[in-house]
């Protein structure tokens, strides 16, 4: 008998959420133009729309990422990543008892970015584009119900002059709380 796409959908939900009910680390793989990508960690949050990562990765707990949950091809949870997450728990990197307590709203990508602006995060954004991805990291400047305005700045900690438009049905994953956007920030300078 096959089943209707309520039921895959339920099937797929309660998959994701003994993911996060067992605190496994997963492997999570998009294709993009052909090219595939992944972002390995603890699922925290789930939502209809967007799922919440603790990022982990080469023994490195290093912020997390909220992506699109209908934006992925796959995701897997086999020996290699219960290794990785028995090394995790032995070495301490990862607390498994842990609880996601930040106020930030899951529900769509507006309330997501107002949350994460109101808590000063600086993100790293990917967005799909026709060719590929587009990638931006900065302050977000302003989150309407349709475009995120980010004030993006390049490798050299240089503020672009505007803010960049994007709109949010494009966004595939958020970082916030990364390193690299932690430490940056300190030293952006603006353009003249």
């Amino acid at each position: 008998m096959k089943k209707s796409k309520e039921e895959k959908i339920k099937g797929y939900d309660l998959l994701l959420q003994k993911y996060i009910d067992n605190k496994e680390y997963v492997k999570i793989y998009r294709t993009v133009n052909e090219t595939e990508d992944n972002i390995s960690g603890y699922i925290l949050k789930m939502t209809d729309k967007l799922l919440l990562i603790l990022n982990a990765g080469d023994f490195i707990v290093d912020g997390y990422s909220v992506i699109r949950k209908d934006g992925f091809d796959r995701i897997r949870c086999g020996k290699y990543e219960k290794t990785q997450r028995k090394i995790f728990k032995q070495e301490k990197l990862v607390d498994l008892n842990w609880e996601f307590t930040q106020p930030i709203s899951l529900s769509d990508w507006t309330e997501t970015l107002r949350a994460l602006k109101k808590m000063d995060y600086h993100i790293i954004v990917e967005q799909i584009v026709e060719n590929g991805v587009d990638f931006f990291i900065g302050e977000i400047v302003r989150v309407t119900n349709e475009n995120l305005y980010i004030r993006n700045y390049d490798p050299t900690g240089l503020f672009d002059k505007k803010a960049t438009k994007m709109e949010l049905e494009k966004i595939w994953t958020v970082q916030f709380g990364d390193r690299y956007s932690t430490v940056f920030r300190k030293y952006l300078k603006s353009s003249k």
